[in-house]
């Protein structure tokens, strides 16, 4: 292979490294994580069920970063989501567990060792998975994980059911989802009584 081969090569691989859209395929699994944490989700009051629910994790690596663009001078950091497996209960309630260790500190870019961190574990889902229909998300952070305390949040009752709305405080217009309020109190005397909430528990499993 001349000269010339090999330094395109290694171009190639370097701008598949800093190109965005790359990055979740460059990332790797920890073969044997051992940090883990079972999570019960609870949705209490609610209208009616959700058909619909799907759990994910996301992890950053904080202190390491790629070149998103060199001309700019534009740097990102690495993220990864990652889907949660989890089973439901008799009770109804959903079981997903989490790793804090889900992720391989690997030097990715050449620059040292990338330390990846849990940002977060959120759940939710929608009363029937219909594309257009307000999705209500619950979300639980490394500190509450960590120290094993509740997360809970709460939303409005005439949400459930509805198509996406515009309403700044509680939809998120990209996603289509409500994330609600951690303090009830928030929605107004008018409302207490028509909230309903998913609450998050963390239990740490004995390796």
């Amino acid at each position: 292979m001349n000269d010339s081969t090999t330094t395109s090569s290694s171009a190639a691989k370097s701008d598949a490294k800093n190109d965005k859209s790359a990055q979740k395929e460059l990332y790797r699994l920890n073969p044997a994580p051992k940090e883990g944490y079972e999570v019960t989700l609870t949705i209490e009051n609610a209208p009616g069920p959700f058909k619909q629910v799907s759990w994910s994790a996301m992890y950053q690596a904080k202190g390491c970063s790629y070149v998103v663009n060199d001309f700019a001078g534009v740097r990102g950091e690495p993220e990864k989501v990652i889907e949660l497996p989890f089973k439901k209960q008799a009770d109804g309630s959903y079981v997903a567990t989490v790793y804090l260790d889900a992720m391989l500190d690997e030097d990715y870019y050449g620059n040292g060792v990338c330390k990846w961190a849990l940002s977060g574990v959120g759940a939710g889902g929608t009363p029937t998975g219909a594309s257009d229909e307000t999705a209500f998300n619950a979300h639980i952070d490394l500190q509450h994980l960590s120290f094993g305390e509740p997360q809970s949040m709460y939303y409005r009752k005439e949400l459930y059911g509805t198509k996406v709305v515009e309403d700044a405080n509680e939809i998120s217009k990209s996603s289509r989802a409500a994330f609600g309020w951690e303090d009830p109190s928030k929605f107004g005397a008018a409302l207490q009584g028509q909230v309903f909430s998913m609450k998050l528990v963390p239990r740490k499993i004995n390796p």
